[in-house]
């Protein structure tokens, strides 16, 4: 078994319908946690952003939800062999499932999105990224029905999806209130916007941009300084 080694846990994603990958990483380093006791992760896969949400949270009691029978068996394996293990739990299930008793101060994902491009070959990893496993609109609603009054939605989506990701976002009643737009390098195009949002309209929408790589293709400062809590070579 593999294993992707971070400063305070590791990661096994050999069965996982998706591996260890910057978004997520960018994703979990960047949400806001201030006031945040209970948050839950829509499509864990290995459980990776739910493991650092346990590292940055303390006494948050978190959740990872994930329909893939490999992603929860290697998420398991994860948080059983963590540091926060008595914090983390896992359901196997279809999101659009679950009973909307609880709610969450925080709900979080890296959900599939991917809508024209050819499909991988593989179902589950189709599956996993792209959107009609799970589309935009269901993922809403669900947020919608499990997030508390004040609670944050974050969630990282393509960047020339973002315009469509705002406008159906707020006929939930969810708003902008961080945008933090990422490339692969200083010169490259915009590829993915990550966004925080609340029931309450922001005065003003607090845009962020970074690049992971420098033009030499060695990593940014700003990518070292949000992931440096993260990653070893950090």
């Amino acid at each position: 078994m593999n294993h992707f080694r971070f400063k305070q846990f590791q990661i096994s994603d050999d069965r996982s319908a998706m591996k260890v990958g910057t978004d997520s990483v960018i994703l979990g380093a960047w949400v806001h946690i201030e006031n945040i006791k209970t948050a839950i992760d829509i499509g864990c896969g290995s459980g990776l952003i739910s493991l650092m949400l346990a590292q940055r949270i303390r006494e948050a009691s978190i959740s990872g939800v994930e329909i893939d029978h490999g992603s929860t068996q290697d998420a398991q394996y994860n948080f059983e062999n963590s540091t926060w293990s008595s914090r983390l739990d896992l359901l196997q299930m279809d999101i659009r499932n679950i009973e909307y008793l609880k709610k969450y101060n925080l709900v979080i994902t890296n959900p599939p999105f991917f809508r024209e491009s050819l499909l991988p070959v593989e179902k589950a990893r189709a599956g996993a990224r792209h959107d009609f496993s799970l589309s935009l609109n269901d993922l809403l609603k669900v947020t919608s029905s499990i997030i508390d009054l004040e609670g944050v939605f974050a969630l990282v989506y393509p960047y020339d999806r973002e315009g469509e990701l705002l406008e159906h976002a707020k006929l939930y009643g969810l708003y902008p209130q961080r945008i933090l737009h990422s490339r692969n390098k200083p010169d490259a195009q915009i590829k993915r916007s990550f966004v925080e949002f609340k029931r309450i309209v922001a005065p003003e929408i607090e845009y962020e941009s970074i690049s992971i790589r420098k033009l030499n293709n060695l990593y940014s400062q700003e990518y070292r300084n949000l992931t440096k809590d993260f990653y070893l070579k950090f």
